[in-house]
């Protein structure tokens, strides 16, 4: 087992300073949990979403988290905060070693467009390593709904996710679907943390490399603290998801050429029918995206689903047939068959084939004796009464279906 103790700080933010309440927290979980390692705190915890408050990095605020960092000898990923650089705001997690240096600082690369206004995309992927543990991959809040993003940083080595999060909206259970299952793709730890207030609706959890919630929290202040074991990572990327698929293995040996990540040769036709990325307006509600038009991906073949699919096989008059298939010879099949319903004399003449191949008389005089030997038998015992009820009746429906 290599173990590792990293918390998450969910608290209540507010537009302007929270870095001093950032602080308060850090040291009080600190002084809680003295193994903590690392601690990772929610999407633009320090200042609130006001771009406003945007600095150079580095600047006073990241010099702060610093000294935090060597304070307590962790690792800090103190979510993120606006970014002023070459004349653009981004949406930026910086992350610092005990030493209170920072080692890389990760750009958002999907703001949530067209909500988040005036930020522009970052175009670099980070992954660290913590000697003696493992290696961490970092992502922003809308950048987890691009599975690409964690294939990537996994196929990079990525043994964690850190995933800084701001959502105060009603997709927030969505989201928790998504750690759940980017944890069971990817087979990662995601440390999926979420603010309070102007910072989010909280339900921050903690996931593990099968999936499984380890921690799950409510709407309050809350410390999400647990230790993972990157042998239980490297494990199951080996043998498999709780010993099952082994999706890394399976997308490595895939001989299929995904186009679709490939700007030179996908085909964009439909995507770009559906208009430009922008917030809907009153005008927009009456507009819905158009319908796909035809595939022009030779790799692709669409079903023509307006021809019936299910054909119906013409019985033969010497074909060995049971009763259930002489009854089906009765059926109309006109709506399933529209040629059946243009020629009706075809029914009729497969009919009369089908009882001239039937000597009935015969089937008659086989009924009858049926009938003779349950009589004789009638006074037989109980077991051997049911059974003999059930006999009478087949014949008796047998009868039947002859006379019919």
């Amino acid at each position: 087992m290599t173990p590792f103790g990293i918390a998450g700080i969910q608290m209540n933010l507010q537009h302007g300073n929270n870095v001093d309440a950032i602080e308060d927290k850090i040291n009080v979980l600190m002084s809680l949990y003295p193994w903590v390692e690392m601690v990772v705190v929610s999407e633009l915890a320090a200042h609130g979403p006001l771009h406003s408050f945007a600095e150079p990095m580095p600047g006073v605020t990241e010099d702060r988290f610093c000294a935090m960092a060597q304070k307590h000898n962790i690792w800090l990923i103190p979510g993120s905060f606006f970014e002023q650089r070459d004349n653009a705001i981004f949406n930026t997690a910086p992350v610092i070693n005990p030493q209170g240096q920072v080692i890389a600082r990760h750009r958002k690369l999907f703001p949530f467009c067209p909500f988040e206004e005036g930020v522009e995309a970052g175009d670099e992927f980070v992954v660290f390593d913590v000697p003696g543990a493992g290696r961490f991959g970092v992502c922003i809040c809308y950048d987890m709904w691009f599975p690409e993003v964690l294939r990537t940083l996994t196929s990079m080595g990525a043994e964690v996710i850190l995933h800084p999060v701001l959502t105060g909206t009603n997709d927030r259970e969505i989201e928790l679907n998504l750690a759940r299952s980017s944890g069971a793709l990817f087979q990662s730890y995601i440390i999926d943390v979420n603010g309070l207030g102007v910072g989010g609706v909280g339900q921050s959890c903690l996931i593990d490399p099968s999936g499984r919630v380890l921690h799950q929290a409510g709407e309050t202040d809350e410390y999400l603290v647990t230790e993972i074991d990157f042998d239980l990572v490297r494990r199951q990327r080996e043998v498999g998801l709780r010993s099952l698929g082994q999706p890394l293995k399976s997308f490595r040996d895939s001989k299929i050429n995904f186009t679709v990540y490939n700007k030179e040769q996908r085909t964009n036709d439909y995507l770009d029918s559906l208009g430009p990325l922008q917030k809907p307006t009153r005008e927009s509600k009456s507009r819905i995206a158009t319908e796909p038009g035809p595939s022009v991906n030779n790799d692709v073949v669409i079903p023509d689903v307006t021809q019936p699919f299910t054909q119906h096989k013409i019985a033969e008059p010497n074909d060995d047939l049971n009763v259930v298939d002489y009854g089906n010879l009765a059926l109309d099949h006109s709506g399933d068959n529209p040629s059946a319903a243009n020629e009706p004399h075809k029914q009729l003449n497969l009919t009369i084939a089908a009882k001239e191949t039937v000597d009935l008389s015969a089937m008659t005089k086989v009924a009858e004796s049926v009938k003779i030997e349950i009589d004789k038998n009638s006074a037989g015992t109980e077991s051997e009464n049911g059974n003999l009820k059930w006999l009478k009746d087949a014949s008796a429906q047998f009868k039947q279906y002859i006379k019919s």
